[in-house]
């Protein structure tokens, strides 16, 4: 007999087998306040990033006009 004559493909050992392997594989169902939490901490560090990244660009235009007088924004 031929697979393609027969409508599972699998037999059933293996089907057995996959089932098995499948269910007892660790699964973790979505757990959405650890997602929630996660997803939190992440904008957290986005925000913190970003804060410190203007104040370093304040204080550099305030140690060049320190440095210079005749300093503008300007880049021209």
């Amino acid at each position: 007999m031929y697979a393609t004559h027969t409508p599972n493909l699998l037999s059933d050992a293996l089907e057995r087998a996959y089932s098995r392997s499948f269910l007892d594989t660790s699964y973790q169902p979505l757990q959405l306040g650890k997602a929630v939490r996660q997803l939190g901490r992440a904008l957290k560090r986005a925000v913190t990033a970003t804060g410190r990244f203007i104040a370093d660009a304040i204080n550099a235009q305030a140690e060049a006009r320190a440095r210079d007088m005749h300093y503008t924004r300007t880049p021209w």
